[in-house]
């Protein structure tokens, strides 16, 4: 849990009150839900509560106008309503969304984005998030490899080398093993590795890094390169500037 925002609601449709309470209880970004008590917009606690839910049915009361216009300056206010009557006056008086109580779960999501965007800390803290994320999901992946009458899940951290030719790529393994032959392109393969410590040293060639024990020039301006099971690879002069992360401290 993130925890941005303490939310405060005065709802009177059950089915989006309760809709709305759901999807905020499993919500990161949201710590507190609690409900207006006799639609006091003026007893309200800014510093408490930065985000409202308010729900209108009419226009009559000016006083209610004048207090929502002036929580819009302290808090995040979304205007709700049974329809889209109210959602000029919504926009008008400040509030940052407006929502029907038939809203879709979609709609829902997108209104919780626009509240994560339109707070620092909480845009920051997601963008923390997702990116926490996917290095954990592309730290955690396998590599799906078909064959002939089964499927076979390849663990990253197993393989050291990846040699490859048009539409296919050989997969080579720590231990003294069989080398497997893969459908996918270079191009594919090196972008779901590079999380993994690969470097591309060829045109056809990505290595595991921390597997290079040697670089030895050639006379042609390449290099050669050894790995610890004594395996050999060409550094083309094309690939030179991954020298520096070769040889440069993880």
């Amino acid at each position: 849990m993130l925890g941005s925002f303490n939310a405060l609601t005065w709802l009177k449709n059950t089915k989006f009150s309760t809709n709305l309470s759901g999807k905020i209880s499993t919500h990161r970004h949201f710590s507190q839900l609690k409900k207006l008590e006799n639609k006091r917009l003026d007893k309200v606690d800014s510093l408490q509560f930065n985000v409202l839910f308010y729900q209108l049915s009419d226009l009559a009361d000016p006083t209610q106008i004048v207090h929502l216009a002036e929580l819009a300056k302290k808090l995040k206010l979304i205007i709700v309503a049974d329809t889209e009557q109210f959602a000029n006056f919504a926009f008008e008086v400040g509030a940052v969304d407006f929502l029907t109580t038939d809203v879709s779960q979609q709609r829902l999501e997108k209104c919780f984005d626009k509240l994560i965007h339109l707070c620092p800390l909480a845009s920051a803290a997601e963008q923390q998030y997702q990116e926490q994320k996917q290095h954990q999901k592309s730290h955690s992946s396998h590599i799906v490899v078909k064959d002939v009458g089964k499927v076979r899940l390849i663990d990253p951290n197993d393989i050291v080398w990846v040699n490859g030719a048009g539409n296919y790529v050989e997969l080579h393994f720590k231990e003294d093993t069989k080398p497997i032959l893969h459908r996918e392109t270079m191009k594919n393969i090196e972008q779901q590795l590079t999380p993994e410590g690969f470097i591309r040293i060829h045109r056809s060639t990505l290595v595991r890094r921390d597997a290079i024990t040697e670089l030895m020039p050639t006379d042609s301006g390449d290099y050669k390169i050894k790995l610890k099971n004594d395996t050999c690879l060409n550094l083309s002069r094309r690939y030179k500037n991954c020298l520096e992360s070769i040889i440069s401290p993880f």
